[in-house]
C-alpha cells in the first residue's frame, strides 16, 4: 500500500509538472490540431498523425520534462522513499503514457466517426502504448545521456531524422526492399510496420516481420531500462538524494 501511495503520488507530481511546464497544454492543443487537420483534410494519410503522436512528441516533449525536471531538482524527492527503484520509473513511464492518450482518443474519434474507417480498435490501442512505451524510454534515455540542454537538442533531432522519419517514407514507398531489413533497428518502423497492418487490415507484412516487429521493441525497452534507467536511478540519481538528505540534516 506505501508503494502504490507513493506511485500515485508520482503520477500526481508529474503531471503538476507537466502542467508547469507547458506540456500538458502543449499536447492538448497538438492533439485538438492533428485531430482537426485529420477531419477536414481526409486526403491526408491519417498514420503520418498517428506517427507524429507516438514517435516524436514522446522522445521530444518526454525528454524535455525529464531534463528540466533534473536540473530543477524536483527529481530529488522521488527517491527519498523508501521503495524499489522501479517504483518510481513505472510511475513516470505511467504518467506520460495517461498525457498520450489524449492524441490517441482524439484519433481515434475522427478516424471512426468522421472518416468511418473500421479497423480493430483494440489492437491499435494496443499497438499505440506499446510504441509510445517504447519512445517514452528513448526519450528519457536521450534525457540521461544529455548533459546539456543544447546536446539534448542535437540528439533527439538526430534520432527524429535517422529514426522516426523511416516510417513515413517507408509508408509512402521511398525505401526499397532491400534495406527494410536493415531498418528493423528503428523502433519506429517496427511501430509503422505494426500500425498500417491493423490499420489497412490486410497483409502488409510478412508473418515473421510483425512478430519481429513485437519482440524487439518489447526486448528494447526491457533493455533500456535495466541498462540505462535503472542505472541512472540508482546511481547519479540517488547519490543526489543523500547528498541533499545530507544538507537538510545540517
Amino acid at each position: 500500500m506505501i508503494h502504490l501511495n507513493k506511485f500515485l503520488s508520482i503520477i500526481k507530481s508529474d503531471f503538476h509538472y507537466y502542467y508547469k511546464f507547458g506540456i500538458l497544454q502543449t499536447v492538448v492543443i497538438l492533439s485538438a490540431l492533428f485531430a482537426g487537420i485529420m477531419a477536414f483534410f481526409p486526403s491526408i494519410d491519417v498514420l503520418l498523425f498517428i506517427y507524429v503522436s507516438v514517435f516524436v512528441l514522446p522522445v521530444i516533449i518526454y525528454s524535455v520534462s525529464f531534463f528540466l525536471e533534473s536540473e530543477e531538482r524536483s527529481l530529488v524527492p522521488i527517491a527519498l522513499c523508501d521503495c524499489p527503484v522501479m517504483v518510481p520509473i513505472l510511475a513516470k513511464l505511467v504518467s506520460a503514457l495517461l498525457m498520450l492518450l489524449i492524441p490517441l482518443l482524439l484519433d481515434i474519434l475522427v478516424m471512426t466517426l468522421v472518416l468511418n474507417t473500421h479497423f480493430n480498435i483494440f489492437l491499435f490501442i494496443l499497438i499505440y502504448l506499446l510504441a509510445a512505451t517504447m519512445h517514452v524510454v528513448v526519450g528519457t534515455v536521450l534525457a540521461i545521456i544529455s548533459k546539456s540542454t543544447s546536446i539534448m537538442s542535437v540528439s533527439y533531432i538526430a534520432y527524429i531524422v535517422v529514426f522516426s522519419l523511416i516510417p513515413i517514407f517507408n509508408s509512402h514507398n521511398l525505401i526499397p526492399d532491400s534495406l527494410q531489413y536493415v531498418m528493423v533497428i528503428s523502433p519506429a518502423y517496427l511501430s509503422g510496420v505494426l500500425f498500417q497492418e491493423i490499420y489497412y487490415g490486410y497483409a502488409y507484412a510478412a508473418p515473421w516481420l510483425l512478430i519481429l516487429a513485437v519482440a524487439l521493441q518489447f526486448i528494447y525497452v526491457i533493455v533500456l531500462t535495466y541498462f540505462v534507467i535503472r542505472p541512472y536511478f540508482n546511481s547519479y540519481l540517488m547519490l543526489t538524494i543523500e547528498n541533499e538528505g545530507k544538507k537538510l540534516k545540517k
